[in-house]
């Protein structure tokens, strides 16, 4: 089987939803109320699916047609990566270091010299890749999210950070886009 990595398509909505969800159960049910990872969570992933957002760059793994992972960004002067999933299943397997560094890639040649993004400061495995990606941790602050207030930490790669994390996609045998 090969991974295969893609920019997503609108027609990709109904499976990147499904994954979205999936993802945030199994990352995010230490921090949030219960009740808000059930029936509320299925309708923002709905909601927040059903209007394709062309804005942003959306890139996708998947295997034999099945999505294992996405990474989403908004585009801005310092790009905001704010969704980096990965099927539950298919973690530790390397496929959201391969859409991190695709996504500097896609942003390099779109004239980005820098990415963020923030992550809950207890989810430990998160964290601790993207200290292992070569992102700068930046002070944490406290936020929201579902219901919960939570210690937030920001990470970015700029300068040569960031020039390594496209270069890495870019010296990769077998990549895809």
């Amino acid at each position: 089987m090969t991974l295969r990595l893609r920019h997503a398509v609108p027609e990709d909505a109904p499976a990147l939803a499904a994954l979205h969800a999936r993802s945030w159960r199994a990352s995010y049910a230490p921090y949030v109320p219960a009740e808000a990872l059930g029936a509320p969570l299925e309708a923002n992933m709905c909601a927040r699916w059903d209007v394709w957002p062309a804005d942003r760059l959306i890139l996708l793994a998947e295997e034999e047609g099945d999505v294992l992972g996405f990474a989403a960004a908004e585009r801005g002067d310092v790009p905001l990566l704010d969704n980096l999933h990965v099927d539950p299943d298919a973690r530790s397997g390397g496929i959201g270091a391969r859409l991190l560094r695709m996504m500097a890639a896609c942003l390099a040649e779109e004239g980005a010299s820098a990415l963020r993004l923030i992550v809950i400061a207890d989810n430990t495995r998160a964290y601790q890749f993207y200290v292992r990606m070569g992102g700068h941790e930046g002070p944490s602050f406290d936020d929201t999210l579902l219901g919960a207030t939570l210690r937030m930490v920001p990470f970015r790669w700029s300068g040569a950070a960031f020039d390594a994390l496209a270069a890495d996609f870019d010296d990769q045998a077998g990549k895809d886009a």
